[in-house]
């Protein structure tokens, strides 16, 4: 079995396996979270946790909303740059994948199986308690069989290195371009998808 590692902070690490986000991660940039915060009628910045502290009524009602919005994210999905090719490029030196989401398991398969997404562990919000919270990425570590250590968390948002960095495991922020607004503590931060791999070492 070759030997992989990462290089992070000029040191290398060893590798074991990568979960990624999905929602402009994976696929294409698409949905526009300030549209779903105006339907919803909230200005909080995690809308799910705003969601468990509702009325249980108004909860249904929200929802149905998130459900109706993500079903949109379907229905326009499409590969972000270079996606398809990471992946490949990862399955082919061995390492297991996940996909670790914020979205319902119903949204996570619909694109999944819309754009012949296929990796080891799929882990929705139905699984585990979503980002930022630790416990997704620590079930995602176990499903995949490998230390939390050698798990990369691969997104685009706050919630994807918070998550990482609370679970102990490596992280790697993709920007898609621009600059986040906000105090980037991520271990690598990379512009495009494909820029991953040069980080990537892998010796027989």
């Amino acid at each position: 079995m070759p030997t992989i590692t990462i290089k992070l902070n000029k040191t290398h690490r060893p590798l074991r396996g990568v979960a990624f986000d999905l929602d402009s991660t994976l696929t294409r940039p698409h949905l526009d979270f300030q549209r779903l915060r105006q339907r919803l009628g909230t200005t909080e910045p995690d809308i799910l946790q705003w969601l468990r502290q509702l009325p249980p009524a108004q909860q249904v009602r929200a929802l149905h909303i998130i459900e109706e919005f993500e079903q949109d994210g379907v229905a326009n999905v499409a590969w972000n740059e270079g996606a398809q090719d990471v992946l490949q490029a990862l399955r082919a030196v061995g390492l297991p994948l996940a996909i670790v989401t914020r979205n319902s398991r119903t949204s996570l398969l619909a694109v999944c199986a819309k754009l012949g997404i296929e990796v080891d562990v799929y882990v929705a919000r139905d699984d585990a308690p979503p980002k930022p919270d630790p416990a997704c990425l620590y079930y995602a570590a176990q499903r995949l069989r490998i230390p939390i250590d050698g798990l990369l968390m691969v997104g685009d948002f706050r919630h994807d290195i918070e998550a990482g960095r609370a679970a102990g495991a490596m992280t790697v922020l993709l920007t898609n371009g621009t600059t986040p607004p906000w105090s980037v503590e991520a271990d690598v931060v990379i512009a495009r998808l494909p820029e991953l791999l040069s980080y990537i070492e892998v010796t027989p």
